[in-house]
């Protein structure tokens, strides 16, 4: 592979001797970046550098964020661990650009990004690597195509399949630093561990929820308040009668509060109680929420017990709060240790692609008899609205 340091310096060197030599030509480093990739056998600089960039893997932890210029992502289709690359031309890329000015990398950047350049949005976020100049990071990301109001592109069209294949086909158009990113991407991916998983989604999370501007945007939720109605309302559909509601996963606690609202509106009383494990969020809560502020806790949901061992009538959690892999601990803790015996865990699943992925198949799956199911969110051009389903404990 061409040392991209080395075809750095010798462009330099070479626009350096022709400035001495008064030479009319090369006039611009482009001009003589151009010269040498042409020398190497690459059709332009661009090119040269695609091939040749060396990235180091890194954490979050060791990126100096002032200095990143531009960001790479290496995406993946939740639910099928397949690598999506943008089809450009005849081309296959990987989504990239840069970060605009006032921009936080993993907030904004890497949202913004997938979603004007391939119209994905992403879920999961997770650092990778950076450049030798440590200007470029690189992330590894998982998400589906989207169809909500952000500004995002409608026409991508996408190439999806197994990393190995894409390494492959990167390596034969010539895209090998490309090539590189995807196979170090697969092998974080696959080894990714539970307390990584943790750490990277609080540390999106909490940045994300704790600057937000609205309620909705403080419980995750990008859009108004009547948007917010038309997709949780029913979530009301598993309560039938008066008693204790339990969200796994509060955040700022604005589910707890309009469920007691909602609930109000069908005559049903709900005693609200929240759990999260982010201690900035817990404190929102408490905050948002003086008056339920002893019932809001601080606690990991696939260990949580209630102080006093108490246990709730409807339990709710969202199973993107943890890897697939542990969905099955997750709701097992929960009807065992959480839920109130005879009565019920609700579950949904935002992260969905497809109508296999809904809360009810992915509970079937599982082993688990659903005992039925939510009403469709009312979300006019969100196709992957998908209703949630409960278990009768």
């Amino acid at each position: 592979m061409t040392d991209l340091d080395q075809a750095r310096t010798r462009a330099k060197e070479r626009l350096a001797a022709a400035k001495t030599a008064q030479a009319t030509t090369p006039t611009r480093l482009a001009d003589a970046q151009r010269e040498v990739a042409m020398e190497l056998g690459y059709p332009s600089w661009p090119r040269l550098v695609r091939d040749a960039e060396r990235f180091t893997p890194t954490t979050h932890d060791e990126v100096d964020w002032r200095r990143v210029r531009k960001l790479t992502l290496v995406p993946f289709v939740i639910g099928s661990g397949e690598v999506a690359l943008l089809s450009e031309g005849t081309r296959l890329v990987l989504p990239s650009g840069p970060v605009a000015p006032g921009e936080d990398v993993l907030l904004d950047a890497a949202l913004r990004i997938p979603l004007t350049t391939m119209g994905l949005r992403r879920q999961e976020t997770h650092v990778l690597a950076r450049s030798g100049d440590r200007r470029h990071v690189v992330m590894w990301i998982d998400g589906a195509r989207y169809a909500g109001a952000r500004p995002h592109r409608r026409d991508a069209a996408w190439w999806t399949g197994a990393a190995s294949n894409a390494v492959e086909l990167l390596r034969e158009q010539g895209d090998g630093a490309l090539a590189h990113l995807v196979e170090l991407a697969e092998d974080a991916r696959v080894n990714l561990t539970d307390e990584q998983y943790r750490v990277d989604l609080q540390r999106l999370l909490d940045t994300s929820y704790l600057r937000a501007g609205t309620p909705q945007g403080g419980s995750g939720f990008g859009g108004r308040a009547s948007e917010w109605r038309a997709a949780r309302s029913m979530l009301c559909d598993a309560i039938e009668q008066d008693g204790t509601f339990l969200d796994v996963g509060c955040a700022n606690g604005l589910l707890m509060e309009s469920m007691v609202e909602w609930c109000a509106e069908k005559g049903v009383r709900v005693e609200p109680h929240g759990l999260d494990i982010s201690e900035p969020l817990v404190t929102l809560a408490r905050t948002r929420l003086p008056q339920w502020a002893d019932r809001i806790w601080i606690g990991d949901a696939q260990s949580w017990v209630h102080p006093e061992g108490r246990r709730f009538d409807v339990v709710h959690v969202l199973l993107d709060a943890v890897r697939d892999e542990r969905w099955r601990n997750l709701i097992d803790h929960l009807l065992a240790n959480v839920v109130a015996p005879g009565r019920r865990l609700l579950v949904s699943q935002y992260n969905q692609v497809s109508p296999d992925n809904f809360a009810a198949p992915i509970l079937t799956r599982l082993g688990y008899e659903v005992g039925g199911e939510t009403s469709m969110p009312l979300r006019p051009g969100r196709p992957d609205a998908s209703p949630s389903a409960w278990i009768e404990a």
